[in-house]
């Protein structure tokens, strides 16, 4: 029994051999040198010591890979996340603060339980309402204020916060006398060493090397002696325990942040994942994703935590790196430890300025230039979405931003689901066979009598007006026929207001001496119009499974007369109609 519980929750723990842990120790070396520079990064854009970066990226990582699907995905303080947590608190508490760090620890337990919940009730597809156009606009605008919030530490200068673009940008003009040169200095050799790195070998850490080069350059120029601050000692490597506190007042303030933080976690776990597992070929299970991100943050706010999300840099080490089983991010989390308990005290010299100037490259990595360019020329649509939710993210709230784009992203949809298409058809000849198109698309001829009418998309409350104005358009461009046979193919919804509209159409094509008859394929479609009274107003014998079987019952209704001087052929029986036609008319002849 334990042995197959072990195998459902940890498969892999049957991959492990010398080989495997080999590869998964190189990996994690790797991941763990990347998780020290960001750690640093992360937790300074989300307001916080640097060791909580640490903490974050030492015991989430373990929670969540344990619990989650994906063997693969790092989790750990991220970018977009960090920015969203201080833009959740920064106007409730005062950022660095005993309260403020308190408040994190609870918004990620806050998150956890969200996140859980929505994961044991099997919701993981909630996160296929937000667009990718949406989270686009999003981490751009999260950028932006990313790389904005680091300009006062790469100056040494007192600035506001960038939320406030006017304000910000008018004491930026005036920083002058305030600015530090060594500061700026730092800074800019830590971006160039950054970007040189990086150019030599891709493989290299390029990010710690350009730390440990800003780092020398400051010792070298003696920042200490010129006002350049200093990062300072770390508290403690060890992740402490901590208590969190939740009251009526916390619960209330804290409440809205922890849901938006939770659904973006989500999604960026969940696009991550799904992500890794095209390299990877593994399966993903988006409702147990939830479930390990879920915990990551409950049981990680409790060993001091931020809250954690998947990290596509990270992830895309790991799995570059060669780690071939989930042993490879547990060997991150205690390299890490070792590491930093080793080597602590060289915290004290990092230069904040350099630290500055890593968040602003990683910032500029994250603007989303090819995926605005794509939009610029393949929709407007989601060019819409993506800049709106990047111009509402950096002029209002990181908060607001994601929520107008989905507000607007479900707007755009509905509009889309209420203009569902009539399309006429008739038969045509190709070198494939004979099928039915659209007659305006090939310039086909109808029957005289007969109108094919094929329905796509929802039949509902939000789209009957457009339905009813397309019918009235077919009316006055294609007048009277005696047959009206409705395709419900492509129907993809009926609901009480859509079939009464079928209805109301029935009722007025009788009126006008056209009778209407139904196509219905799908057994759901039959009971859904069977239970609203549909197939009572047309009746089972106007009612039919198929095309072909509705026109040879409808042939019998038809007008021999009209048959017999009609210049088409529209159908395979048009032929002998003609004939059986042209008989009548000779044989009432004599």
């Amino acid at each position: 029994m334990m042995s197959r519980t072990l195998h459902k929750w940890l498969p892999w723990v049957t991959l492990i051999n010398s080989s495997n842990v080999k590869a998964d120790f190189i990996a994690g070396i790797t991941c763990a040198s990347m998780s020290i520079p960001q750690g640093i990064a992360f937790a300074a854009i989300a307001g916080l010591p640097a060791e909580y970066g640490f903490y974050s990226a030492m015991v989430a990582p373990i929670i969540a890979v344990l619990f989650g699907s994906s063997w693969h995905m790092v989790c750990g303080p991220a970018t977009a996340i960090s920015a969203l947590l201080f833009s959740s608190l920064s106007g409730l508490y005062t950022p660095g603060s005993a309260e403020f760090i308190q408040a994190a620890l609870a918004i990620t337990f806050l998150a956890g339980v969200i996140q859980l919940a929505l994961g044991l009730a099997k919701l993981g597809n909630l996160t296929n309402f937000v667009s990718h156009a949406v989270m686009v606009g999003f981490i751009t605008g999260a950028a932006f204020l990313i790389m904005l919030s680091q300009v006062q530490h790469a100056l040494t200068a007192n600035l506001p916060r960038p939320e406030n673009l006017l304000s910000f940008f008018n004491a930026l003009l005036h920083v002058g006398s305030q600015m530090n040169f060594y500061s700026l200095s730092i800074c800019a050799v830590t971006i160039v060493s950054a970007i040189l790195i990086r150019r030599i070998s891709g493989k290299l850490p390029h990010y710690l090397m350009a730390l440990i080069l800003g780092s020398i350059f400051g010792y070298l120029v003696q920042a200490d002696l010129h006002n350049v601050p200093l990062v300072g000692e770390l508290h403690e490597a060890i992740p402490p325990f901590a208590l969190i506190e939740l009251s009526g007042d916390t619960l209330r303030e804290l409440a809205p942040g922890a849901v938006v933080l939770a659904l973006i976690g989500l999604l960026e776990a969940a696009s991550i994942s799904k992500a890794i597992a095209l390299k990877t070929q593994q399966e993903i299970d988006t409702n147990r994703e939830f479930v390990g991100q879920g915990m990551s943050n409950m049981v990680g706010s409790l060993f001091s935590n931020y809250m954690s999300s998947g990290s596509f840099t990270r992830s895309g080490i790991n799995v570059e790196a060669g780690a071939r089983t989930p042993l490879a991010i547990i060997f991150s989390s205690v390299i890490l430890l070792l590491i930093l308990s080793l080597i602590a005290p060289l915290f004290s010299h990092l230069p904040i300025p350099a630290m500055a100037g890593i968040i602003i490259l990683v910032g500029w990595r994250l603007i989303e230039f090819k995926e605005l360019i794509h939009y610029a020329k393949t929709s407007r649509a989601e060019l819409s979405i993506a800049l709106v939710t990047l111009f509402s993210t950096i002029g209002i709230s990181l908060e607001f931003g994601i929520l107008v784009g989905v507000g607007l992203s479900l707007a755009l949809f509905l509009n889309q689901t209420a203009k569902p298409n009539v399309r006429l058809l008739a038969p045509m000849t190709t070198d494939e066979g004979r099928y039915f198109h659209n007659i305006m698309h090939f310039n086909l001829d109808t029957c005289p009598q007969i109108h094919f009418i094929r329905l796509d998309g929802p039949l509902y409350f939000g789209s009957v007006d457009y339905m009813n104005k397309q019918f009235q358009l077919l009316e006055s461009d294609y007048p009277h026929k005696d047959h009206w046979i409705i395709l419900c193919r492509g129907l993809s919804a009926i609901d009480m207001q859509g079939a009464h509209f079928l209805k109301q159409l029935v009722d007025q094509r009788k009126a006008a001496g056209t009778q209407v008859h139904l196509v219905v394929r799908y057994l759901w479609q039959l009971e859904r119009l069977e239970r609203f009274g549909v197939l009572e107003k047309v009746g089972a014998r106007h009612t039919y499974p198929g095309k072909g079987i509705a026109i040879k019952q409808i042939e019998r209704d038809m007008d021999l007369s009209q048959c017999a001087r009609c210049e088409y052929s529209v159908f395979d029986e048009c032929v002998r109609r003609k004939k059986e036609g042209e008989a009548m008319i000779k044989k009432e002849s004599y």
